[in-house]
């Protein structure tokens, strides 16, 4: 009888790997990689997966499990596996939780049966991260890192702004005291100045500085104003890692782990200045000239076919500082301790609180309605 029940287990988890072998994560690389023209075959081979199932899945509009007929040995889920595939994402692969629920839905079987079920969709709950190459000037990444410098006799928490081109990968790094939004622009226009030019578009995580809203369950970005303003006054696509997921960038990620790991141990800086100046010598002489891991060239030289957009004639962005509020279900907006209407066609709105030579000024989508 034991080993009746083993068996049936066993099928049960053999079966869940088989449901759930293609992970929602999985079948949107399938898909990115075959956009940017990734062979089938090669699909195949970068996620370990057979050439059948590239090309099942790339005739989905969707991710849908895969499911197949229920057989005798499977009797104690028989009825229930359905509702178990979509309800085990919701309770966070909760055993537990999903025990206790079947039993209302007049489940007969054992909590162990539940846990051999549930164990192989846990293991392969996590999503596929493929490395994406990108074409010359088509994208390059940028994000935040912090250790602890010396400045001068004081320890100081330092924050890296960097940007990284994703096909040389040649890097551009530099120390701030803090990431607030004029530094964050400050770190993309020296980026600029530095590689003479941008790429297409540019990776984020989800920091705050750039985003209001990016809903993980609903797919809602708002954009800063004020970064949206930059943004489109130099012509780049912000682009944006779904939230929880900065492992999407991980050229970027990578380049920061090199500058803490490479440059920084043993070393102590004058002042901000001086450690600027010593990271860019870096750069130079040590970060450009390596050969790089992932396509074994030096950035300097892989940079001459970066084919960056020139800002050859582009002004410097003039960044006016403004304060960003959210318009209350009565149609009013809260400013230093005061509180001010705007029309009600804006309820729930994000606007922009412009402040120049004593008038206060609310902007949305940019168009002054108060």
């Amino acid at each position: 009888m034991l080993k009746s029940k083993e068996s049936d287990e066993n099928r049960l988890q053999q079966k869940a790997l088989e449901i759930e072998m293609i992970t929602p994560g999985q079948h949107s690389s399938i898909k990115e990689l075959y956009i940017r023209g990734t062979p089938k075959r090669a699909i195949a081979r970068l996620l370990g997966m057979n050439i059948k199932t590239v090309r099942r899945h790339l005739k989905k509009e969707e991710w849908v499990a895969y499911t197949r007929p229920i057989s005798t040995e499977e009797r104690r889920l028989a009825g229930h596996e359905e509702w178990l595939l979509h309800r085990v994402v919701e309770v966070k692969y909760n055993a537990s939780i999903l025990f206790r629920e079947l039993k209302l839905r007049g489940y007969l079987g054992s909590y162990e049966t539940v846990k051999s079920f549930v164990r192989p969709l846990r293991q392969f709950k996590t999503k596929a991260c493929v490395r994406y190459e990108t074409e010359p000037g088509e994208q390059s990444q940028v994000d935040w890192g912090s250790d602890w410098v010396w400045l001068s006799d004081t320890l100081t928490k330092i924050h890296f702004f960097g940007l990284v081109l994703g096909s040389s990968r040649r890097m551009f790094v530099k120390a701030y005291l803090h990431e607030r939004l004029p530094n964050l622009i400050n770190g993309h226009e020296g980026a600029f100045s530095w590689f003479g030019g941008m790429t297409a578009e540019i990776l984020y995580d989800n920091p705050k500085t750039m985003i209001t809203v990016h809903s993980r369950q609903t797919g809602e970005l708002i954009l800063n104003s004020q970064f949206k303003d930059f943004a489109e006054h130099y012509g780049f696509s912000p682009r944006f890692c779904a939230p929880y997921r900065p492992q999407t960038k991980g050229k970027i990620e990578s380049g920061v782990k090199y500058v803490k790991n490479n440059f920084l141990p043993g070393r102590r800086f004058r002042n901000l200045d001086h450690l600027n100046a010593a990271l860019l010598k870096w750069i130079i002489e040590v970060a450009d000239v390596r050969i790089h891991g992932t396509h074994h060239e030096r950035p300097k030289d892989r940079f001459s076919g970066e084919g960056l957009h020139s800002l050859k004639g582009c002004l410097p962005y003039v960044y006016t500082p403004s304060v960003q509020r959210r318009v209350s279900q009565d149609g009013m907006v809260s400013f230093e301790t005061n509180r001010y209407s705007v029309p009600w066609q804006y309820v729930g709105r994000c606007v922009d609180l412009l402040l120049e030579y004593g008038q206060l000024s609310m902007i949305c989508d940019g168009k002054t309605i108060a």
